[in-house]
């Protein structure tokens, strides 16, 4: 039985940077943006398009609108793409949900570059959902 043959991941930007699905240019805009949901940062190079990459990372906000929703490729599944992707939904507080991204990156010696991208995604999405606290106006008494 003859397995399927995983090709590097330059060969792949090679052949998909110009071709892209993902791919999205603006006018006089110099950089080009990705909508690849494995992008953490939404700018199309190589090293954070999460399809073409082996070990790809971030964080996407939880369906049920509490929580972050940390989304990986698992190193085993290169040749399944759908099987190759796992979710975990992290909904307790903020730091704890922060601390646990970051011991993830840390334990399972995923790539440290997409550690700090992710941390401030994260941030932002758990910031976002939090709700505001209504200033009251206190009224002076003349």
């Amino acid at each position: 039985m003859v397995q399927g043959v995983s090709t590097s991941t330059d060969l792949n930007w090679l052949i998909t940077r110009n071709s892209s699905c993902f791919l999205m240019k603006r006018r006089g805009v110099n950089h080009h943006f990705s909508t690849d949901p494995m992008n953490p940062k939404g700018i199309y190079k190589p090293r954070l398009q999460g399809t073409i990459q082996r070990r790809a990372l971030t964080v996407q906000e939880n369906p049920n609108g509490k929580g972050v929703l940390m989304v990986y490729k698992k190193k085993g599944n290169q040749n399944k793409p759908v099987k190759a992707l796992n979710r975990v939904v992290m909904k307790r507080n903020a730091r704890r949900t922060l601390r646990n991204i970051k011991q993830f990156v840390n334990k399972q010696n995923y790539r440290q570059d997409l550690k700090n991208v992710t941390l401030r995604r994260a941030s932002a999405l758990l910031r976002a959902q939090r709700m505001k606290n209504k200033k009251s106006k206190s009224s002076k008494k003349e």
